[in-house]
C-alpha cells in the first residue's frame, strides 16, 4: 500500500525533470522549412563560387550571376519549401543551370557566430544549422535557373512534378546562361545592417567555365578603367579654367573617399584584429580613414601648388570622386560583405568626413588669425620705430648755444633790409 501510495509522487517527479530538460534545448519551431544541415554540394550542384559550406566564405548575396555579374532567366515561387526540396525540384529540371534558396529575416547573432573563430568567442568550424539560422516562422523563395531555347530564343518550360505540383512559378527574365558567383546590390551599403540571406548552387561541371570568364571580366574592367582615366583627363582639360566648380568638387570628392575609405578600413580589420566589436575596432578604423584620406589629396595640393590651372588638378579629383563605384562593384561579391555592412563602415567614413572639415577649417582660421595678428605685430612696430625715430631728429644735440641762437635772430632783425621792409608804404 506505501509503494502505491508513493507513485503519484514518482510521476509527478518524473513529469517534471522531462519539463525541465526539454525547456533547457534551444527551440526551433517545428512548422518553419528551414531544418537541416548546409552543405556545399547537392546532388550535381555545389556553392557558387565554388566556397565552403561556411558564412565566412558565403556571400549570402540576392544575386546569383554568371562571369559577368549577370543574371540569367528563372522561375521563382514562394511557400515552405526547404533547400533539400528547392535542390530537388532544379534537379527535376532538364535544363536547369543552378537555384537559389532563402528568404528575407534571419538570426544575424547566429550568423555572426557561425561566422566567428573560435579563438574570438565563435562556432565558425560546427556545421551551418539551418534551423537556427532561419529559427523564426515564415516562406522561403526558391529560384530554378534555367538554359534559354536556342531555336525560340525563350527559357525552357518549367516542368511540374508531385513535389512541384502545387506551386505556381513565375519567370523573371535575364541576359545571362550561367550561374558563377553570389554578390549583393549595390543599395546594400546603404542599410544599417543586412535583412536577407541567400545561398546559390550552380553546376558543379561549369567551374572551370566560370573562372575562365571571370578572367575575361577582369581583362575587361583593366581596358574599361584605363579608357576611363583617359576621359576624367579630358574632362580634367575642359574645366581646369573653372576655379567656381573644382572648390566644390574637392570637397565633394573628399566625402566619397572617406566612405570608400570607411568601407576599406572596416574590411581589413575584419580579417586582421580579434576583437571586432569593441571601441578600439572602431577607433582604428576612424583613425585609418582620417590618415588615408588626407595622404591621398597630397598628390591634389603639390599639383595644385606647381600649376593652379594644371588639367591634372581636376582630374585627380573626379578620380577619387568615382574610386568608390570600382570598390563597391567589386566588395559587392566579398564573402564578408553582410559582417561589413553590420560594422558601419559608411557612418565610420561620414564621421572621419566631418572630422577632417573639421580640422581643415580649423586650421585655415588658425593661419587667418595668425596672419592678422603678424600683420598688426608689424603695423605697431613700425609705429614704435616711426615714434622713435621722430623723438631721436627732434633731440639731435648741436654745437650752439642758446644765447647764440638768439644773438643771431636779433642781429638779423636789426639789418636795414629788415628795418625797411618793417616801415609803411608811405613813409617809404
Amino acid at each position: 500500500m506505501r509503494v502505491l501510495a508513493l507513485h503519484p509522487l514518482c510521476v509527478a517527479v518524473f513529469v517534471w525533470c522531462v519539463v525541465a530538460e526539454s525547456s533547457s534545448k534551444p527551440h526551433v519551431p517545428s512548422n518553419t522549412a528551414a531544418h537541416g544541415i548546409l552543405t556545399k554540394s547537392m546532388g550535381r550542384f555545389q556553392l557558387a563560387g565554388r566556397h565552403r559550406a561556411s558564412m565566412l566564405e558565403v556571400n549570402g548575396g540576392r544575386l546569383c550571376v554568371n562571369g559577368f555579374g549577370k543574371k540569367p532567366p528563372g522561375y521563382y515561387f514562394v511557400g515552405a519549401i526547404s533547400l533539400k526540396q528547392c535542390s530537388t525540384i532544379a534537379h527535376q529540371q532538364p535544363n536547369s543551370l543552378g537555384f537559389r534558396w532563402g528568404r528575407a529575416g534571419f538570426d544575424y547573432e547566429v550568423y555572426k557566430a557561425y561566422a566567428t573563430p573560435e579563438s574570438q568567442g565563435g562556432n565558425i568550424s560546427a556545421p551551418v544549422d539551418l534551423g537556427l539560422l532561419f529559427s523564426a516562422d515564415g516562406d522561403f523563395i526558391c529560384t530554378i535557373y534555367v538554359a534559354e531555347d536556342k531555336i525560340t530564343g525563350q527559357p525552357f518550360m518549367f516542368k511540374k512534378s508531385n513535389l512541384s505540383a502545387h506551386l505556381d512559378p513565375k519567370l523573371k527574365d535575364g541576359p545571362a546562361s550561367s550561374v558563377c558567383y553570389q554578390r549583393w546590390t549595390m543599395a546594400e551599403f546603404f542599410k544599417p545592417r543586412v535583412s536577407e540571406l541567400w545561398f546559390c548552387y550552380m553546376p558543379a561541371s561549369s567551374a572551370d567555365h566560370c573562372q575562365k570568364k571571370k578572367a575575361e571580366f577582369y581583362t575587361q574592367g583593366k581596358l574599361f578603367c584605363v579608357i576611363f582615366i583617359f576621359f576624367l583627363s579630358v574632362l580634367g582639360y575642359i574645366m581646369s579654367d573653372m576655379p567656381q566648380f573644382e572648390t566644390p568638387l574637392k570637397w565633394f570628392a573628399r566625402l566619397l573617399l572617406n566612405l570608400e575609405l570607411g568601407m576599406v578600413s572596416v574590411g581589413f580589420l575584419l580579417t586582421r584584429l580579434d576583437d571586432t566589436e569593441g571601441a578600439l575596432f572602431f577607433f582604428l578604423a576612424y583613425l585609418i580613414d582620417v590618415i588615408l584620406g588626407l595622404l591621398l589629396f597630397v598628390p591634389y595640393y603639390v599639383m595644385e601648388f606647381v600649376n593652379e590651372d594644371s588639367p591634372f588638378n581636376t582630374a585627380y579629383l573626379l578620380t577619387l570622386a568615382f574610386s568608390p563605384c570600382f570598390l563597391m562593384e567589386f566588395m559587392s561579391y566579398w564573402s564578408h560583405f553582410i559582417l561589413l555592412v553590420g560594422h558601419q563602415p559608411l557612418l565610420v567614413g561620414c564621421i572621419a568626413f566631418l572630422s577632417t572639415v573639421l580640422g581643415i577649417r580649423f586650421w585655415d582660421y588658425y593661419e587667418e588669425y595668425m596672419e592678422e595678428y603678424n600683420e598688426e605685430r608689424e603695423l605697431s612696430r613700425k609705429d614704435k620705430q616711426d615714434a622713435i625715430d621722430k623723438m631721436s631728429y627732434a633731440s639731435v644735440p648741436t654745437e650752439e648755444s642758446p644765447s647764440d641762437c638768439c644773438q643771431v635772430r636779433t642781429a638779423n632783425w636789426l639789418t636795414p633790409q629788415v628795418l625797411m621792409s618793417k616801415l609803411p608804404r608811405s613813409c617809404v
